[in-house]
């Protein structure tokens, strides 16, 4: 099934789309046709260049530059990781919680969950919430 959200070029780049904003991501061998495509968008749209990307469809992006070796044999990469962590603060501003306890277990292994139903429900009373 084709993703019409996504295109990916011959030369490795991965362009993702997302209402307004659009994120490519490259091989490091590909600069000059980043450079090519970033020229052809811009005759057509106003863009922006924001480099390294720090967030995408509410998903943070963490960037960390590792290096390795020593004197002349050095190397560099880079590590990404995601995270959520001003989505969930939201939540729980939301929800009155922004002061609750934190675990690593969201709740106990044990608990058997049921339906609504099970417990004589019908539905949930404000569904807008969840």
């Amino acid at each position: 099934m084709a993703d019409p959200n996504h295109d990916l070029c011959s030369d490795g780049i991965l362009m993702l789309w997302y209402v307004n904003d659009v994120s490519i991501i490259d091989p490091e061998d590909a600069t000059k046709p980043v450079i090519e495509v970033k020229a052809r968008l811009s005759q057509q749209y106003k863009i922006t260049n924001h480099r390294p990307a720090c967030q995408f469809v509410g998903i943070e992006i963490h960037h960390e530059e590792n290096s390795t070796g020593t004197g002349t044999s050095t190397s560099t990469s880079t590590s990404i990781s995601l995270g959520q962590k001003a989505f969930i603060t939201m939540i729980l501003k939301q929800f009155n919680m922004q002061n609750a306890d934190s675990t690593s277990t969201s709740m106990d292994r044990n608990v058997k969950l049921d339906l609504a139903e099970d417990r004589g429900e019908k539905q949930l009373r404000d569904i807008k919430g969840y």
